[in-house]
């Protein structure tokens, strides 16, 4: 899947699903999508997100684009005793906590997702609906 690319109608249809999910859950939230090297392709605030949920959403999506899981199993290897612990104080953009998910068509990831405004909980909710909706356009 070399030629794979994160257009603007798959970027369009996955902040749909976000938006959906995030009104249906009562809660606002921002969505970033970043491509396979974790640069920006989609920014979108919903409902009353609070303001660092911009940057935060960023960092999940690069954090999970960049190193090809998610975010919260990151962070299990980031805590306290884990092989990475404190990696995230070295390179600040590395989410340690839930709500950032790779992208991945044909076993290769070709990007990230990050959702930051709500609880962790909530966060991985609607995250888990926008990478429904990705698989669907697969």
């Amino acid at each position: 899947m070399k030629n794979f690319e994160l257009t603007e109608e798959i970027c369009a249809a996955l902040a749909m699903a976000a938006k959906e999910k995030s009104r249906a859950l009562g809660v606002g939230v921002t969505l970033s999508v970043a491509d396979e090297n974790g640069n920006l392709r989609l920014l979108q605030r919903f409902g009353d997100a609070i303001l660092p949920s911009i940057e935060i959403s960023q960092n999940k999506a690069y954090t999970a684009a960049v190193l090809r899981q998610s975010t919260a199993e990151f962070g299990k290897i980031a805590q306290v005793g884990g092989s990475a612990f404190g990696i995230n104080v070295t390179s600040p953009r590395l989410v340690i906590f839930g709500g950032g998910f790779p992208l991945t068509v044909g076993g290769r990831t070709v990007g990230g997702v990050g959702v930051s405004g709500g609880s962790v909980e909530q966060d991985e909710e609607v995250a888990h609906a926008v990478l429904e909706a990705f698989a669907r356009l697969q």
